[in-house]
């Protein structure tokens, strides 16, 4: 393998981190070019007495320490617990129902295949329809949520449940493509078909009461287990079996373990958060929440608007912790009903909100709701919520309350596209207007607002502006919520190598947040720190020596035991994700297993088919592994994908030149610099190939162009 090989390519161990949902799995094909799968042969055979998908693997345990046990002394949680959507996050699919929306058959098309979806006889199903015919059928057997909408579950080999995209409208009684508009195809990570899909590994944790996901690699199986569909006692309360059994004998304070406020909120967190599953679905209640998750900031990109506002599906936690309030102490029950899962209090008439900000409570802004909306009594600019918990919708028809608690600020949205609340509701106006009042009202106030200025500072850096370093660490020095201060640290670390940058981190080790020094931990190694990053790995929350790990591991064995078990073992219960298989593939190559490099990279091509990028990084492996034929078929077949990237071609003409095969290599490093002419280590490449045939007046003009593009 050429030296010169890598130097393109991002790091191994980043490879794909920010699409830890988009990957696709089944590559068998009909002969209508649809990917056909068969039905089912066989069931578990721990779940056979109960069905392909049971309410419970356990029925014993469910009546000992769920809701029906729970009742009998606490009637009013019990049927509190009832109406909300933790009890119906998750069912098995029955006629009573589900029948009327499969009633009559529905057809709806999707990316260009037409699906029918019918029930007969108890049993329902989606059918792939061509020329008015099935030609490809399969059992739906679960359902995910309740309203605004339910997305149904298809069962295929290996106890895979996969989640279609053709999903119900509730409150409109219609079927629609939660996807449309993306023409998702088979062989990409997000069809329906494929791992993106998958509910084992991306919905049954937080739609099922004590789950455990039990991935197979060999067999790319899943053997998953749950107590109770939905989230049931179990999954807030700890101690039951004891509680439970004490109860019987007239004991009622045994076995409940008291939470802390944290503790009840690290446990929240554990679903309603976008982050990375660090251990192996072995949370426990009360644990601390950074050592089983990795919490996802703005210095991700697309997950966040510049200000901080959820702009993919965020799902609050990471919003909340960037927010003055959770600062401040407050916390998900000081307005939600743990068991309704309903505000605690009315928010149309603002008393919700006014509890703390009509006195001051824990030093809260005192607030007088018509002084400061500008908008009357009752009315809909009046209400808290709608101002400071704007609403984005996701899967078309699921708006979702902002918990960042920004204000808002129509004058980005003019300088930077973000979105505001005033034409969020005022859709019949423009920016212009909308800043123009609101400028009138806050202008003021806004005009010197840290959220104003980190917003621009924020979106320089997204861009790389090399201008943003210097206001990034003036940010940072000044910042005292832990979610922002994490955010500027992993923005910084764009910018390495680079020795203000560096001196920054190592000043950040100790920081009292795991959030802060998970993102220094995976800098450290970039910024030429090596010894700081390996003290790291001996930090005391997993999610930070993880971070260590995950630079370290890309070039060496973890030399710290209890970092490597955690990295063994992330690792291993990710295996059914294409960014773990490549980190697998990429410690075969180090210990001499080509043969398991092979294996690992060809399913990671399975799980992302239509991904270039995938080829590209399969390729680099594989030809680390001496397996140059493989590479080049990867690369080849990505090229096929990605006609316009010159790292393919350029990366071919790499192993031609390294097989010797000069006239090839000038081919290829030269169709590379016709894709790209700034392209300047192709050129430097070039000019090495023509010295090597004898070509010294192209090598000399090769060599100028590769030093003009410099």
């Amino acid at each position: 393998m050429l030296p010169a090989f890598n130097l393109l390519t991002r790091p191994i161990y980043s490879l794909l981190g920010l699409i830890l949902l988009t990957l696709c799995a089944c590559d068998q094909r009909g002969d209508t070019g649809y990917p056909a799968t068969e039905k089912p042969a066989t069931i578990q055979a721990g779940a056979l007495e109960y069905g392909p998908f049971p309410v419970s693997h356990n029925p014993q345990r469910k009546a000992h320490i769920g809701p029906e046990a729970c009742v009998e002394c606490h009637a009013d949680a019990v049927a509190d617990w009832q109406t909300s959507h933790h009890a119906k996050a998750n069912r098995p699919i029955s006629l009573e129902l589900d029948q009327a929306a499969f009633t009559p058959a529905r057809r709806i098309e999707e990316s260009g295949v037409t699906y029918e979806l019918s029930e007969t006889d108890g049993t329902f199903e989606l059918s792939v329809i061509d020329g008015g015919e099935r030609i490809e059928t399969y059992t739906l057997v679960g359902v995910i949520g309740y309203t605004p909408l339910r997305q149904y579950l298809a069962h295929l080999p290996g106890d895979k449940f996969q989640t279609i995209s053709a999903t119900y409208d509730v409150v409109e009684d219609r079927w629609f493509d939660v996807y449309a508009g993306q023409d998702r195809l088979p062989g990409e990570w997000g069809h329906w078909i494929g791992q993106g899909m998958n509910w084992n590994a991306n919905c049954a944790y937080c739609h099922t009461t004590e789950y455990q996901k039990n991935y197979d690699f060999e067999s790319d199986s899943y053997h998953s287990t749950w107590t109770q569909q939905g989230l049931a006692c179990a999954e807030c309360h700890s101690g039951l079996d004891e509680h439970v059994a004490a109860a019987k004998d007239g004991d009622y304070s045994r076995g409940l373990t008291p939470l802390t406020t944290l503790q009840t909120e690290h446990n929240c967190a554990t679903c309603h958060s976008r982050r990375d599953q660090l251990t192996p679905d072995s949370f426990e209640i009360g644990d601390d929440y950074h050592d089983h998750f990795a919490l996802s900031f703005p210095d991700q990109p697309n997950l966040y608007h510049h200000d901080g506002q959820i702009l993919d599906e965020d799902f609050v936690y990471g919003s909340f912790q960037m927010s003055r309030m959770a600062h401040a102490g407050v916390s998900c029950k000081d307005c939600h009903n743990p068991h309704t899962l309903k505000p605690v209090l009315p928010i149309e008439n603002n008393l919700l909100c006014m509890r703390c900000h009509s006195g001051g409570v824990e030093n809260a802004p005192v607030i007088e709701p018509l002084a400061h909306s500008f908008h009357s009594e009752g009315s809909t600019g009046n209400q808290c919520v709608n101002c400071h918990m704007s609403k984005t919708t996701y899967m078309q028809v699921d708006p979702r309350a902002d918990h960042a608690f920004l204000s808002p600020d129509p004058l980005l949205t003019k300088e930077l596209g973000i979105p505001n609340a005033c034409n969020k509701c005022h859709t019949d106006q423009s920016v212009d207007w909308a800043v123009e009042w609101s400028e009138k009202w806050y202008g003021d106030a806004m005009k010197n607002h840290r959220q104003r200025k980190r917003a621009r500072i924020i979106a320089a850096a997204h861009n790389f502006d090399p201008s943003a370093l210097p206001k990034l660490l003036a940010l940072l020095k000044d910042e005292d919520i832990p979610g922002w201060r994490a955010t500027y640290t992993g923005l910084l670390a764009n910018y390495l190598p680079n020795q203000s940058v560096a001196n920054v981190l190592k000043t950040l080790t100790k920081d009292p947040s795991p959030m802060v020094r998970s993102r220094v931990a995976s800098a450290l190694e970039r910024a030429g720190e090596t010894e700081a990053a390996l003290d790291m790995l001996t930090d005391s929350s997993r999610s930070v020596r993880l971070s260590a790990a995950r630079p370290l591991a890309a070039s060496q064995t973890i030399p710290d035991p209890i970092a490597k078990k955690d990295w063994d073992n992330y690792v291993k219960f990710n295996s059914d994700r294409p960014q773990s298989l490549l980190m697998l593939a990429n410690t075969a190559n180090r210990e001499g297993r080509p043969a398991d490099t092979k294996k690992y990279v060809e399913r990671a091509i399975r799980l992302d088919q239509l991904n270039p990028e995938m080829y590209h990084q399969a390729a680099i492996l594989l030809s680390a592994a001496k397996l140059n034929e493989l590479a080049k078929q990867a690369l080849n077949k990505g090229w096929g994908l990605a006609p316009k990237n010159p790292s393919f071609p350029y990366s071919l003409g790499l192993i031609a030149a390294e097989e010797q095969d000069l006239q090839t290599a000038i081919g290829y490093l030269e169709e590379t610099v016709a894709i790209e002419p700034r392209f300047s280590r192709a050129w430097y490449n070039l000019s090495l190939a023509y010295r090597q045939v004898n070509r010294a007046e192209d090598a000399a003009r090769a060599l100028q162009r590769a030093q003009v593009g410099q």
